[in-house]
């Protein structure tokens, strides 16, 4: 290993166990009493782009080459429709074959739309339409904290030292793992037994982290990880889940910890890694 990829696999070092340490102080916040503050839960959502930042300067990197630059508009557009059409598939999927319901109960009665003028219930393609566009936009803003953290720092960093599915591995476990604390402790999730919570939702991030990591080393920006996560808090954690109704073994199946949403993920991203990688220059 050549000396500026030491600096690179310290600075990935130290990113991991500042967040770590970040962590599990606000963690033992939550444990005790916090779960429910806004404050808390936006800071652990902030804390990956606080460790990020905290570690460029103890090794006087540049923040500026975080990947500002929004890129090429065609990989902005994928990382909005990745998850809507990973959603399309795993739901219809578990639709169809009559293991969940299908409702429009919870989207004709979005607050979204009253907020952009529409009595409720409001018609099924205007609630659809509101949250896909305004809730996504709010969805953004804390997404952001995270992804300065992912996007902006450690996967182009890791790209720099390892291959795309080794970048994707690490990240996404990393990713997963960082969650984990909350989806035992109950307040994070669809409430489902942890011997499927845990490996689906895992399945999940580590599709997506693979969809990142493409996105991140053809177009050079974090925007598209943003944009990624976003979309995927909306539609696919979001919108479709509240399309299906919550008995019996939807959530097994569906939602961020469902195993057919985690299989179709890594599918998804192994296909568009593959589609994408003839030109990975371009």
């Amino acid at each position: 290993m050549n000396p500026s990829n030491k600096d690179i696999l310290k600075q990935i070092i130290s990113f991991f166990v500042i967040t770590t340490i970040i962590t599990t102080v606000i963690f033992i916040w939550m444990f005790n009493g916090a779960k429910d503050n806004m404050g808390a839960v936006l800071l652990m959502m902030f804390t990956p782009g606080i460790s990020a930042v905290v570690t460029s300067l103890i090794f006087k990197d540049k923040i500026r080459n975080y990947g500002w630059k929004p890129g090429k508009i065609r990989f902005l557009t994928f990382a909005y429709a990745m998850p809507l059409m990973i959603s399309i598939v795993a739901y219809g999927l578990v639709w169809l074959s009559g293991f969940a319901e299908f409702t429009t109960e919870e989207v004709i009665n979005y607050k979204w739309a009253k907020i952009i003028g529409f009595e409720l219930p409001a018609p099924f393609i205007i609630g659809l339409f509101s949250k896909m566009s305004l809730g996504f936009f709010f969805a953004c803003i804390p997404v952001f904290g995270e992804e300065l953290g992912w996007s902006g720092f450690l996967t182009p960093k890791l790209l720099k030292i390892a291959s795309v599915p080794g970048t994707s591995l690490i990240v996404g476990l990393f990713w997963a793992v960082w969650h984990y604390p909350a989806i035992i402790g109950g307040f994070y999730g669809t409430g489902t037994p942890l011997w499927i919570a845990l490996p689906g939702f895992t399945m999940v991030l580590t599709g997506y982290s693979f969809l990142r990591t493409v996105l991140i080393q053809k177009s050079k920006s974090l925007w598209t990880g943003v944009i990624l996560h976003a979309s995927g808090n909306t539609i696919l954690m979001g919108i479709f889940y509240e399309m299906t109704v919550h008995k019996d073994y939807a959530a097994y199946l569906v939602s961020e910890t469902g195993i057919v949403t985690g299989i179709v993920c890594i599918a998804s991203a192994l296909i568009f890694w593959k589609m994408q990688k003839k030109n990975i220059n371009s």
